[in-house]
């Protein structure tokens, strides 16, 4: 071999031994080292998208006739009410009106100067004027769900606990 084929061979072998010292655990032949850190966790299910179009609350048919009229703005509110078997609203009256639907299960209404309650049921929505004094009460087995909707005076309170209307209530 000559000088210059000797010089080459010495450089090829230089330039792989320093190639093979930047090498990776892993590479080259030589084992990866055991990791302690823990799998990445997997990632969230797909949240669902929202319903197109509008989500029905609740319907119900007001048998009476409904006026309302507010003196200026107004503060409209809609809630989901839970009655438990048994359970009221307790005496109040609302500084404005209020509809409700029952969705579910039954309500007796009571209102000052009309001591004689009224059943709803299921698909039945009620109408009270603004400020009269009334009770909402769960008189049957099962939980009571109502939508209500009111529209009060803004800064008013959304209601104000009165004396029982009616006796034995």
């Amino acid at each position: 071999m000559t000088r210059i084929g000797r010089t080459m061979a010495l450089f090829t072998v230089a330039g792989c031994l320093v190639l093979a010292g930047c090498a990776q655990p892993g590479q080259l032949g030589s084992p990866a080292p055991a990791t302690t850190d823990p799998p990445p966790a997997p990632a969230a299910p797909p949240t669902s998208p929202p319903p197109a179009g509008p989500v029905e609350v609740g319907v119900g048919t007001v048998q009476d006739r409904v006026s309302i009229r507010t003196p200026g703005p107004a503060v409209f509110s809609v809630r989901t009410v839970v009655l438990a078997p048994g359970a009221t609203t307790g005496w109040h009256r609302l500084p404005g009106t209020e509809m409700s639907i029952v969705k579910s299960g039954s309500i007796s209404l009571l209102e000052e100067n009309a001591c004689d309650p009224v059943r709803y049921g299921p698909g039945q929505a009620m109408f009270v004027r603004d400020g009269v004094p009334h009770l909402a009460r769960n008189d049957g087995p099962e939980p009571a769900e109502l939508v209500v909707t009111s529209l009060l005076a803004p800064g008013a309170p959304e209601r104000e606990d009165v004396p029982p209307a009616c006796p034995g209530t």
